[in-house]
């Protein structure tokens, strides 16, 4: 993202009082009665509406573990896949301050559920090597087929923490990844590089036909405008959140990252807030929306970023 002559930062730092707005519930005693879209079970959570079917599951790191659009999964699911890889999941960045794997009492062991009267708070333990804390609130929007989540990272150490809130989701190893292009040039860590073409100041990566293995795949850079875009087959997902200056990226990071797994099973579709630095108790929320849209297998890439950024527009007024 290119610095305009006053930036204003968009990620909320609050004290360790209630959850912002969208997550609030009434006062202590009072009955919530959640969205008719959600139904509550023991080990999971269903939204339906429309077109959209979401499955988010409080015993696996509170993740969204399905997402079925128009009849179809979207997202890689657990009997696909190896390990934690599966669904979509926060993590905090940069990962050079936990290594591998991502911290269990964030990534993957239970988290608690309420209801709001807007949709579904989620809320881990205390990671105590981090001393971190993550809360997950999710609710469908008012406009067809948008998921909107509300992340917060609260700090619990006796001393300041410097981390940026970092969305990733699993998807099927096809179709286009895109997104505008940022100031900075794509770097690729320990791994291979995943290569890009450029169409009017927007990154697009078509995955290959015949896979990309045998090495595992990635890019890490900035963007521009606020959203991360990918077409596979018959949909169009497109996810939205506050753009971030390169100078407040991660260090070792991006704004956008890009992975692509050396068995040609998966790709990772991956965003990242604003660094931030928390004194003791304080908190951070992030505001990221998905929006599905239906778009045929042949639509040409023109196409494709027009609605792209309409929906981009759309999602922000939620």
């Amino acid at each position: 993202m290119r610095l305009c002559p006053l930036i204003i930062v968009v990620i909320m730092i609050v004290g360790c009082g209630p959850a912002p707005s969208s997550a609030t519930s009434p006062s202590a005693g009072q009955a919530v009665t959640p969205p008719d879209y959600v139904t509550l079970s023991p080990n999971s959570i269903k939204f339906r509406r429309g077109d959209l079917t979401l499955n988010i599951n409080p015993a696996a790191g509170g993740r969204i573990s399905s997402l079925r659009f128009a009849g179809k999964e979207r997202l890689i699911t657990q009997r696909e896949a190896k390990g934690n890889n599966w669904g979509s999941v926060l993590w905090p960045s940069p990962q050079q301050s936990w290594g591998w794997p991502p911290p269990a009492t964030l990534d993957s062991k239970p988290y608690q559920v309420s209801v709001t009267e807007t949709g579904v708070r989620l809320s881990s333990e205390i990671d105590p090597e981090l001393r971190v804390s993550f809360t997950k609130h999710y609710r469908l929007g008012d406009i067809a087929n948008t998921l909107v989540a509300t992340y917060r990272i609260t700090n619990h150490a006796d001393q300041a923490v410097t981390l940026a809130p970092w969305e990733i989701t699993r998807l099927p190893a096809a179709g286009a990844v895109f997104f505008p292009t940022g100031e900075t040039e794509p770097v690729k860590g320990q791994f291979a590089s995943l290569p890009l073409t450029a169409v009017d100041n927007i990154s697009w990566f078509d995955y290959p036909a015949n896979g990309i293995g045998p090495d595992n795949h990635k890019l890490m850079t900035d963007g521009e405008e606020g959203w991360l875009a990918y077409h596979n087959s018959d949909w169009l997902l497109v996810k939205v959140f506050d753009d971030v200056p390169s100078q407040l990226m991660a260090p070792g990071e991006g704004e956008i990252e890009v992975y692509a797994n050396g068995e040609n099973t998966y790709i990772e579709l991956e965003q990242q807030g604003f660094l931030t630095t928390l004194m003791p108790g304080q908190a951070l929320a992030w505001h990221v929306v998905w929006v599905c849209d239906r778009a045929a297998p042949n639509t040409d890439r023109t196409t494709l970023i027009k609605r792209a950024r309409t929906l981009a527009g759309r999602a922000r007024t939620l």
